[in-house]
């Protein structure tokens, strides 16, 4: 297959479906690179699943980790709300 896009949006959805989602863009979509992108509350929950691709995955690393602050209007008022992008991308290495 051909990897489309590399982006996986975090959510309120269990841990084990996203881990899921970044192991079958990996391995079966063939993205060199993925990205995690949260907001707020499921920051947290970001960096669990990386850790946890990480741990199941030896030769993946963290390429970029990116912190935020974006500011949204609702209902009049604006709210600043807290964003994180996390890249992992499988290292190129000659054993």
């Amino acid at each position: 297959m051909v990897c489309l896009d590399n982006t996986i949006l975090v959510g309120k959805k269990y841990f084990v479906r996203y881990v899921a989602a970044v192991l079958y863009k990996l391995f079966v979509e063939g993205c060199k690179s993925v990205k995690l992108r949260a907001l707020g509350k499921n920051i947290s929950r970001t960096v669990h699943i990386a850790n946890s691709v990480i741990s199941l995955v030896k030769e993946l690393g963290i390429a970029y980790v990116g912190i935020g602050t974006l500011s949204l209007i609702s209902e009049g008022k604006r709210r600043s709300v807290s964003c994180i992008e996390i890249e992992l991308r499988i290292r190129d290495y000659i054993p």
